[in-house]
Order: C-alpha cells, then structure tokens, then sequence
C-alpha cells in the first residue's frame, strides 16, 4: 500500500517537474503556432522576435499608389527614417503566460509588431518634393462655364494629379510606421482638390442667371415677315467675368442697330410699283419705317433680363404705312410721274383721282426733287411765300420741306412740257378741282411718290 503511495507521489511529482520546466521554457520562447508579422515565430525568443521585426523594417518598402494606376516605391531609409527595438514582442510574451502552454494545442495567437520609428522631418519633407508623383503632379482645373453660339457650356472640373506635400508626408509617416505595403493617395486625400466643381453655388448660380436670360425669345413682327432674339442671339449679349454674367448693353444696341438696317426704310431706295412703267426704283425722302434704337435697346435689354417671351412690333421715330402691299407704299398713296406730268391718287386700291399737273421749273432749276415723301399736314386757303412771290392757294398739303401740292388756279393747262420752261418752284401744281377730291380724301402721312 504504502509502495502504490510512494509511485503515486512519484508520478505526480514528475508530471509536475516536465509541466513547471515546459512553463519555464514558454517563459522565455512563443508558443508554438505563434506568428509574429505573418512569419512563424513558434519556439523562438522575444529578442529572437525583435531581430527579425528589425530585419523585416529594414527590408520593408511602401508602395504610393497614385491616380491613373501609376505608383512609386519609397525606401523608408530615403526619406529619413531609422528603426529602434521596442519591449514589444517582450508584452506579447507575458501575454502567453508560460504556466498555460497547453492552450497552444487548440489556440492559435498572431499579432502584428512594428518596430519603433523616428523620423527627420527635413529630410523627410525634402524627399516627399522630389517624389515622381509630386513633380509631375498636374494641378486640378475649376469647373467653368463658356459661352457659345447656342448658349453656354459648362465644363466639369478635372481633378489633376497635383498632391499636398505636407499631407502626404504625415500619410507617409503613418504607413511606414504602421509598416503598411501600400498607400492610396486617393482615399487618404492626398490630392489637391478643385476650388470650384459642377456642383459648387457659384457654378450654379451662374448657370441658373444664363438659363434664364437665355429662354428668352422676342419675336420683332413687320407685317407678315418676323426677325426673331432667340438664344443664339441672347448668348451674343452675354459676357462672362470670372463666375459673374452680365448682359452687355453695346452689343445688345449693335443687335438693334442690325436690324433697323435691314427692316429700316426711311430715306432709303426702294422698289414701287408704277401705274405705267411698272415696278421701278425710286428715291428715299421722309417716308418709311425707321426703328428708335435707343428706345428698343433698352427695351429688349429689359426683356432679356426678364428672359420673357413675347410678339412685338419695334418701336419706331418713323412709320410706314404698310410692310409688304406695293412694298412698304400700302394702297393708299399719291403717285407723280414727273415725266409724263401726270399724277395719281389711290386709295385703299381704288383710283380716286388722275390728273394731269405741272411741277418745278427744271429750266430755271427748279425741279421738284424725285423722292418718297408722305403728307406732313394739310391746310385751307394758305400763302405761299418766296422771296419773289407770295401765292394764296385753297388747297396745301406739304410733303417735303417747302415742297408741296397744291392748287393752281392761275394756270389754264396741265401735262406736257409745261414744267420744263414754265414749271412751279418745286411745288405740284394740280388743277383747283381735282386738288379739292385729294385735299378731301388724303390724310396726313398719306405716302408721296415722285419720280421722273
């Protein structure tokens, strides 16, 4: 019995003994299926542990990934930094208390150890401004916006490849002491940004102003023909400073100005249509159609600010009676043929009155000038004044500076030849009554068409 006892204290105390000097080994050495940094460190020391983090630190290199997959490898021994031991391998194996070595055979411990790092700012500044990736860094372009013939187009802003320095350097210093492989630029704000994107307020602010001037559409109406300020043309009156739009006032009066050259008929040659030679040329006087371009540059500058739609005549200093019948004449009109002394007087389309007449004197210089001319009022029983005549008449209807129609009670014949020897100052002169029908029936601004 007392044999069983002793081989049971026996056993028991060497168990104990192979347990405490196993323990004491695991003091000392990692457990095995212990990995330090993804190496297997089982068996091996804490200053075993600490030499091969050292060699690891020394073989260790970052990778900077840069936009447009392009990269760069650093050696950390470049940018100024040196590696120390620390006590920490020595703190991972007092955390694997010898005494519970067993647990090595159901647990497995990995941990992840850098060694101490110190870095020389300078020089790490330094080689951070020659890295590849920062000299060739291209800067980001804001968003902006350019005028077109159509309106505007608003270019997004390109982000470049232009990196912070100084932010780079702090994200490098934290991946080489972490030990990271790899840093990505990209996610870790590495980049310069652009000031201003699509999205900005000053890009939409913009953009909202330019939408709404260039909805505009002004249709100018001149009888059954249209001239119309669509956006092609609103983009034209538009000037870009920066981010801030305004509308330019010249270019908008130079739009005017360009249309009352084209629709203008005041004092310009045109085309009539004759009762006996057909369609011929004559002369500009006092008739027509003129627009008062100042009047409707501030006009239309006032409807592109308000981006309105509308229909609209011009404003005009001068008005015509009519845009397309017998061109800009209308069907109401006097005709003078100074060649067959002859004139006709129409109204509405109908033949009032055609009379035989005499006008100026062409031998004494005096010839009644060829031109489109409009009745500027009428007056009963006038006189004539010249500074060798004075001449009362029943009837006047001036049309041009002194030139007029008139009666002519004086003369006994009209027509013929008579003008060219004996022919008025200037004046139409018309037999007493026919020149009562046209006094009648003509109103002022009645067009005046004289030609030879």
């Amino acid at each position: 019995m007392r044999k069983r006892i002793r081989w049971y204290a026996w056993s028991l105390f060497a168990v104990l003994a192979i347990y405490t000097g196993i323990s004491v080994y695991f003091m000392d050495h990692f457990f095995a299926g212990t990995s330090i940094n993804n190496t297997n460190v089982e068996y091996l020391t804490a200053k075993q542990v600490n030499e091969m983090i050292m060699r690891q630190a020394e073989a260790y290199r970052l990778v900077l990934k840069g936009r447009e997959e392009k990269t760069e490898e650093l050696d950390p021994k470049s940018l100024g930094v040196t590696y120390y031991e620390t006590d920490a391998a020595e703190h991972v194996k007092r955390i694997q208390n010898g005494f519970l070595w067993p647990r090595m055979f159901w647990q497995r411990d990995s941990y992840q150890l850098v060694p101490g790092v110190s870095f020389d700012e300078e020089q790490l500044l330094a080689a951070v401004r020659d890295l590849e990736l920062v000299q060739n860094g291209v800067p980001p372009q804001n968003a902006w916006v350019e005028m077109t013939e159509e309106g505007y187009e608003l270019h997004e802003e390109e982000p470049g490849s232009r990196l912070i320095v100084r932010n780079l350097g702090e994200q490098i210093k934290g991946s080489i002491s972490n030990q990271l492989p790899e840093l990505d630029l990209e996610e870790t704000g590495c980049y310069q940004a652009p000031g201003i994107t699509a999205e900005s307020e000053k890009i939409t602010a913009l953009t909202g102003q330019l939408d709404g001037w260039l909805k505009t559409e002004v249709t100018y109406e001149f009888g059954p023909e249209t001239e119309v300020v669509d956006k092609k043309a609103v983009s034209s009156f538009i000037r870009l400073n920066g981010y801030e739009a305004f509308l330019d006032s010249e270019a908008v009066t130079a739009w005017v100005c360009q249309l009352a050259e084209k629709r203008d008929t005041y004092k310009k040659p045109r085309n009539f249509k004759s009762t006996l030679r057909g369609v011929i040329t004559v002369k500009g006087g006092n008739y027509g159609w003129q627009i008062d371009q100042e009047a409707e540059s501030e006009a239309l500058f006032a409807h592109v600010e308000q981006g309105e739609t509308l229909s609209k005549e011009p404003a005009y200093t001068q008005r015509g009676n009519a845009w397309s019948s017998n061109y800009d004449i209308g069907d109401t009109y006097i005709e003078v043929d100074m060649g067959a002394q002859h004139m006709w007087f129409y109204k509405n389309g109908r033949l009032v009155i055609d009379t035989d007449v005499v006008t100026g004197n062409m031998s004494r210089g005096y010839g009644t000038p060829a031109i489109v001319a409009s009745i500027q009022y009428k007056a009963r029983n006038a006189v004539l004044r010249g500074a060798d005549y004075a001449t009362p008449v029943k009837y006047w209807m001036p049309f041009y500076r002194n030139y007029g129609i008139h009666d002519a009670n004086w003369r006994v014949n009209f027509g013929g030849n008579i003008y060219k020897t004996n022919g008025s100052h200037g004046c139409v002169n018309t037999p007493p009554a026919n020149m009562k029908v046209i006094f009648e029936n003509a109103e002022k601004g009645t067009p005046v068409i004289l030609y030879y």
